[in-house]
């Protein structure tokens, strides 16, 4: 049985990439999918950073006292301000390294 369920799952994992590579594929996707993949990325970090920014490690999911939603806050104003990715990654991380060093 395992060995039919990775037979199966290696054929589709080499179909789809060999329809990307062929002539079978158009070369241009459709305009509602091209307009779709615009929010791909926002919707990915979303769900990346959320959890990291929420959920603390010992006690689950803090609001009060999480110096990480700050930090986030100022992260985010800089990310709009500059459209900067190696400032927003700076500024986040200094402002989270300053709250935790004036806080505790």
């Amino acid at each position: 049985m395992i060995w039919g369920v990775m037979i199966f799952c290696g054929i589709i994992t080499f179909v789809t990439r060999f329809v990307m590579l062929s002539e079978v594929a158009p070369r241009e996707l459709p305009r509602w999918m091209n307009d779709a993949m615009r929010f791909v990325p926002i919707a990915v970090l979303t769900a990346i950073l959320v959890p990291n920014v929420l959920i603390m490690p010992e006690e689950g999911v803090t609001i009060s006292g999480n110096l990480r939603i700050p930090s986030a806050i100022v992260a985010l104003s800089v990310a709009i301000l500059t459209r900067s990715v190696m400032a927003t990654i700076i500024i986040g991380i200094a402002t989270l390294f300053c709250l935790d060093w004036f806080v505790f």
